[in-house]
């Protein structure tokens, strides 16, 4: 673990595979959480960690995707999601098979945790905005697709910190599975219209307001790369098989493997293809 205290009331893990994990102390022994650990041995020891500091009133999902949500099996706090969150999660949760397969690579002890394993959705969910209190620090959520559909930001106004979830990351480009490039980018402006001094990508080291820019500008150069190819006639599927981004997201980050090859290679591939369907349908998205 490699948790850091980034201001006088939140605290962050960076070095989880997955997302990053953070807590907001309340001043009064309560806590917020913002996302649970990928790997169940990361959740079960983070669960310690957090029981150190208090005692978690709020578990926030960002987004319905594993590395943020298997966690909640272990991790304590009541389960605040967007709406739609809870219902990928009802109908699309990883199965066993899924898990078992992907835990023999990315965290083996957890294996024979599998059978017992059941998703807990969130208790709580909303659909555009919501104000959550713990102690004396006012938590604001806001809908901001982008990465996914159902993406919310965690403001902490008071701290003048913003988790962006997967919105915004600092270790590259994360998949466009469930993204599209519209999105990609109102969601960056959503973030940037917001008061802040620190911000929290989803995955990658903490920094400042200059992170969107930094990650505004990836996004520009992979979609312009899409984009210059078709324009010369390259296909879908040329473009699928040729076109790569760096992707550290789903590496090892700190001493535990990362994801199979071939679950990244499909990440890839399929996330050009859905930037090369978006500027099929809207060309003019390469000048965002």
């Amino acid at each position: 673990m490699a948790l850091r205290r980034l201001t006088d009331r939140v605290l962050v893990e960076t070095q989880h595979l997955g997302s990053n994990n953070g807590i907001v102390e309340g001043g009064d022994g309560t806590l917020a959480l913002v996302d649970a650990p990928h790997r169940p041995t990361d959740a079960i020891a983070w669960a310690r960690t957090v029981a150190e500091h208090g005692d978690a009133r709020w578990l926030i999902n960002t987004d319905h995707h594993p590395d943020h949500t298997i966690g909640n099996r272990w991790v304590p706090g009541t389960v605040v999601s967007h709406r739609v969150t809870r219902e990928r999660l009802v109908t699309g949760a990883p199965s066993h098979e899924y898990l078992r397969d992907l835990f023999a690579v990315i965290d083996e002890a957890a294996v024979p945790l599998v059978d017992d394993y059941e998703v807990r959705l969130a208790d709580v969910t909303f659909d555009d905005r919501m104000q959550l209190i713990v102690g004396d620090r006012r938590l604001e959520l806001h809908h901001a697709p982008g990465h996914t559909v159902n993406t919310i930001l965690v403001h902490v106004p008071d701290e003048g910190v913003l988790f962006t979830g997967d919105d915004v990351c600092n270790l590259g480009l994360p998949a466009f599975l469930d993204a599209s490039v519209e999105r990609f980018f109102d969601a960056i402006d959503r973030a940037e219209a917001l008061a802040f001094e620190h911000l929290v990508p989803g995955h990658g080291e903490p920094g400042g307001r200059e992170l969107l820019d930094r990650y505004r500008q990836l996004g520009r150069e992979l979609v312009g790369r899409v984009a210059d190819a078709r324009e010369r006639g390259e296909t879908r599927q040329e473009c699928a098989d040729r076109i790569r981004f760096e992707d550290l997201i789903h590496a090892d980050t700190g001493g535990a493997p990362g994801y199979p090859d071939d679950l990244i290679e499909h990440f890839q591939r399929r996330s050009i293809e859905q930037i090369f369907d978006d500027l099929e349908a809207a060309p003019a998205l390469r000048d965002r």
